[in-house]
């Protein structure tokens, strides 16, 4: 009898086994981070939906503005080092030397810290001394300003992390948890019968940036029991020079490639009233929530296109920037045609103060797909060493964006903003574009992919 009951026992053990070995596969630590930030933008989404419902448009404004203000700062104020912290620290780890990894991250912790204390005592400044601020504009400035140490800290720590392959920890405190706890904070003021307002909604913000960042620093320490337990000796100045040199152009490229709305909300708040500037600000947060599909599908071919290049196999390159093409561009027109047909009736959600924002936002959203035609033109230059040339069309690209604004936010108002981003964002990519191919001879737009097939780059010194 217990013959005849073993094949279905092992049937049924080998069967979970394989299940288990499969959901293993799937719930690889990049399927999990994609996941959480699919999750954290429809947290975002939600909580976008509520502060728009409940605070007038003006204080939603005044929101956008100084969180935009204080994450700008925040990222200025790590002079670039978490841009470097993943090269320079696994280079010295794979060559043992344990007092240089020390000394780096003493360097850059030191050198952080004297920033964002600076910038902090600045903006401070700022809010309580900038003489055409209303008292909501100042405490809402303050409020969001004393986050600027933390998210340096958790720009830089991250990087770390990344380093130390602790991706969880470098990436879920950014792009999964802070939007949930900020949507269940809200949630929790609106039950609690607490009037939102941009400075109460500001500092609860900072609250939460202020528990992840020292959160992610205490759970980081101990995987740093070797490098902190080793004598720091002050680093070589030559050391020094070569991280310094590295790290300063590295921030013009993260504030235009992940810092972007940001950045533009920061330029049009002086050009426009706090009501057109939140309309500005949902426009472009909505659009880069399909950009993220874009940027991460790019992300990922990265590896490979750069492995490729090294082999000189041109057909593979192709075959690579073809499969990175489809899925964004399917993505950017879908959303095109959505907002198109039922533009209005998402806007709404929002409010009625946002339900004339349609054609801006599909001007925006028209960006996305222009980015996504482009291709992976912005991290190939990092890839293939391009550095500096990459920080010199970065910074033309912040020129023109902010001259753009100028000259077409007083004309055009919303309108205008929408046409200076798509004109930045035009002139960056051409201009990456030119570069790639005379430095590498590789072209990722799709004008290129799509025409007659070329077997081999061609390369210029």
């Amino acid at each position: 009898m217990a013959d005849s009951l073993s094949p279905p026992r092992f049937r049924r053990n080998t069967w979970a086994a394989l299940l288990r070995a499969r959901a293993g596969r799937l719930m690889t630590t990049s399927t999990v981070l994609s996941l959480a930030r699919i999750a954290g933008a429809g947290a975002g989404f939600l909580t976008q939906v509520l502060l728009a419902r409940t605070l007038h448009a003006s204080a939603l404004g005044v929101f956008f503005s100084v969180t935009s203000l204080a994450a700008v700062v925040g990222l200025v104020a790590t002079y670039g080092y978490p841009l470097i912290a993943p090269r320079f620290v696994s280079r010295y780890r794979e060559q043992g030397k344990l007092g240089l990894i020390a000394a780096f991250v003493a360097r850059a912790r030191r050198d952080a810290t004297l920033y964002a204390a600076i910038a902090t005592g600045a903006a401070v400044g700022l809010g309580l001394l900038w003489p055409s601020l209303s008292v909501e504009e100042r405490l809402a400035t303050i409020a969001a300003a004393l986050s600027i140490p933390a998210l340096a800290a958790l720009r830089f720590n991250g990087a770390l992390a990344t380093a130390l392959r602790r991706f969880h920890l470098a990436y879920l405190p950014d792009t999964c948890i802070r939007p949930f706890l900020l949507l269940a904070g809200v949630l929790l003021m609106l039950a609690a019968g607490i009037t939102l307002t941009a400075p109460n909604v500001a500092l609860l913000l900072t609250v939460i940036v202020v528990g992840l960042a020292l959160t992610q620093f205490f759970l980081l320490r101990k995987d740093l029991p070797r490098v902190e337990s080793t004598v720091q000796p002050e680093a070589p100045v030559r050391y020094v020079k070569i991280w310094r040199r590295e790290a300063r152009p590295l921030i013009l490229v993260a504030l235009l490639t992940y810092f972007f709305a940001d950045v533009n909300i920061l330029i049009i708040t002086p050009l426009l009233q706090s009501a057109d500037t939140a309309i500005v600000g949902l426009c472009l947060k909505l659009a880069l929530l399909v950009g993220f599909a874009v940027q991460v599908t790019q992300q990922l071919v990265v590896p490979d296109l750069a492995d490729a290049h090294a082999r000189k196999e041109h057909g593979a390159i192709r075959g690579i920037l073809l499969k990175a093409l489809g899925f964004p561009v399917a993505v950017t027109i879908a959303a095109l045609v959505f907002v198109a047909l039922w533009g209005e009736t998402l806007l709404s959600l929002f409010g009625p103060e946002f339900t004339g924002a349609k054609v801006p936002l599909l001007i925006l959203l028209g960006c996305q797909l222009v980015r996504a035609a482009f291709g992976p033109n912005v991290p190939l230059l990092t890839v293939i060493g391009a550095q500096r040339h990459n920080a010199l069309v970065c910074m033309a690209a912040l020129v023109v964006l902010a001259l753009a604004n100028v000259i077409l936010v007083p004309v055009y108002g919303v309108l205008g903003a929408a046409f200076a981003v798509t004109i930045a964002t035009v002139f960056w990519l051409g201009a990456c574009s030119i570069v790639l191919a005379r430095l590498s001879g590789l072209r990722t737009d799709a004008v290129h992919l799509l025409g007659p097939h070329r077997t081999a780059p061609k390369a210029h010194a």
